[in-house]
């Protein structure tokens, strides 16, 4: 594991994540909260562009938070070589009206040389389950990009 990850990570705590190549990570304008390693809680507010036509926020937007969660919670492991999302299978428990200031949390489940099983759960502000998820992601053999500019 490489340590500079984690300390990188732990520097933005309490900060809008935007030093990221995922374009759509910038677009979500999420904030870090918390970084350890393999474990990564973040908040994201539901915007009005975020939000279906019942005004809650879509399944696409859940699905693309728990995207984002799961590949920064393996991430923070500080491995060498990129890994990215193979599967993705989401839960839908319960809606979330624009306004909602909402909380991811992704943890590492399982770690190989090939794969890795990540979980994530999104609460709203009363700490109910918004939706779950579970993700496995496989290795490229590409090398991961650096934090710092």
């Amino acid at each position: 594991m490489n340590e500079d990850t984690i300390k990188q990570l732990k520097k933005l705590e309490g900060s809008y994540f935007t030093n990221t190549n995922s374009q759509a990570g910038k677009w979500l304008h999420y904030k870090l909260l918390k970084a350890e390693a393999g474990e990564i809680t973040i908040s994201v507010l539901v915007r009005n562009d975020m939000t279906n036509p019942n005004g809650h926020i879509h399944g696409g937007m859940i699905s693309m938070i728990c995207d984002e969660i799961c590949g920064l919670s393996f991430f923070s492991l500080g491995k060498e070589t990129y890994y990215t999302t193979a599967n993705l299978i989401v839960d839908f428990l319960y809606g979330a009206p624009e306004g909602t200031l909402l909380t991811a949390k992704g943890k590492v489940l399982r770690t190989g040389k090939r794969m890795a099983n990540v979980e994530c759960f999104i609460y709203d502000e009363q700490e109910n389950i918004i939706a779950h998820a579970t993700s496995n992601l496989v290795n490229t053999d590409k090398k991961v990009f650096n934090l710092t500019p």
